[in-house]
Order: C-alpha cells, then structure tokens, then sequence
C-alpha cells in the first residue's frame, strides 16, 4: 500500500501539532504543512512579551526550528498560500513564494488555519481608507504584525497608547506596553475584561 500524503493548512500550533502527531502515528506517512508566511511554529500567544522586552528576540518566540521540523520528516512550505480546496479530486490550490499558482494532492486534509483578526466597525478602522500600519493602527495575529508595531514604536516613540479588546492578548499587550513606560488605555465592549473567563475573575484582573 503506497504511503499516505496529508496536507495540513496552518503553520501555528494546529497544523504543526496534527502534522506531529501524524508523524507519530504513521511514519510512513508523506506529511506537507501550508504556511503563509515565513514563520511556522511561533508563539503568537508570546508577541506581547517580546514587545515587553522580556523575550530578547522575536526568533526566541518560536517552538521549533525549520532544522526541528524537518528532522520530523514532513515538509514545510513557508509563502505559500492555499487559496481552493477541490474537494472531488483530492487537491489544494496554493501559491508559491513566488506567486505562481500549482496544485498539490492530498489523500486528507487539516485545515488549522486558526482566527483571523478582526477590525471593529468603527470610523476610521474599516473601509478602503481605513487607518493602518503607516498610521500607528496595528492589528496583532501574525509575526509580519509583530515587526510593524515593534518598527511604529521605534519611529513613533509613543507616550500613549490605546488597545480595543480586554481578552487574553489584549491584557498581555497593555501590560508589555505598560513595561514600557507607555500610559495604556484599554477599551472593551463587553461588561467585563476576559469575557470568556467567570465576571468574577475577570473582575479581579479588572481591578489589577
């Protein structure tokens, strides 16, 4: 019986671990992880503490090397973007690092692409004038965001700050701001900070 070829879309902690687990499992199984970018296997949950200084560079934020994984066995392919799952014939639209468009089979498929981030429908922050990167207005998800706000406080200098979301990583960046020396006003429109935690704990992270 031929070896199995299994596709994985996402190159963060879903895909990754799924395609380690299939390794595990299967060794003789063709493993090929989809990344969009050039940074499998990253700590995006640790962003604000390299924006804190408290990770001394953004390299240390990743779990593993591009050596690591491919000591695993499967295949990495960094810049390269899936863009059609054709269901019937078993197959995955992508994009090469260069833009090119190609194919590759699959006998199954992961898709651990992960959230997307989201732009709350205020002025100024959605619409083909919306405010971005150029202008100081960061979204935080991915590594690419990562060097653009580390790159706005190195020119900017900021001595305020303002950061829509009280979740997890919104915490996590008005603390490492905070660290610093930047003033941090959060804003959130749920009752409460960490909305998916008790109102009674959030409360407490609230008050501190």
């Amino acid at each position: 019986m031929p070896a199995r070829h299994i596709v994985a879309i996402g190159g963060s902690d879903g895909g990754i671990s799924a395609a380690l687990r299939i390794r595990e499992l299967d060794p003789s199984a063709e493993v090929t992880v989809v990344v969009a970018d050039a940074y499998p296997n990253f700590s995006i949950c640790g962003i604000p503490y390299y924006v804190s200084g408290e990770v001394t560079h953004w390299s240390n934020l990743a779990h593993r090397t591009a050596d690591d994984l491919a000591a695993t066995g499967m295949r990495v392919l960094t810049d390269t973007r899936a863009t059609r799952i054709n269901v019937a014939e078993h197959t995955l639209d992508v994009l090469d690092p260069t833009g090119a468009p190609t194919e590759l089979s699959y006998d199954a498929l992961i898709v651990g692409t992960g959230a997307v981030s989201a732009r709350p429908p205020i002025d100024g922050l959605t619409g083909p004038d919306a405010l971005g990167a150029k202008d100081g207005v960061h979204l935080l998800h991915s590594m690419g965001d990562t060097f653009a706000v580390m790159d706005s406080l190195a020119q900017r200098d900021p001595k305020t700050a303002v950061i829509i979301g009280a979740g997890y990583i919104g915490l996590e960046m008005a603390e490492g701001l905070t660290t610093r020396g930047i003033a941090v006003t959060q804003i959130e429109a749920l009752p409460e900070v960490l909305p998916t935690v008790d109102p009674e704990l959030g409360a407490l992270v609230h008050a501190e």
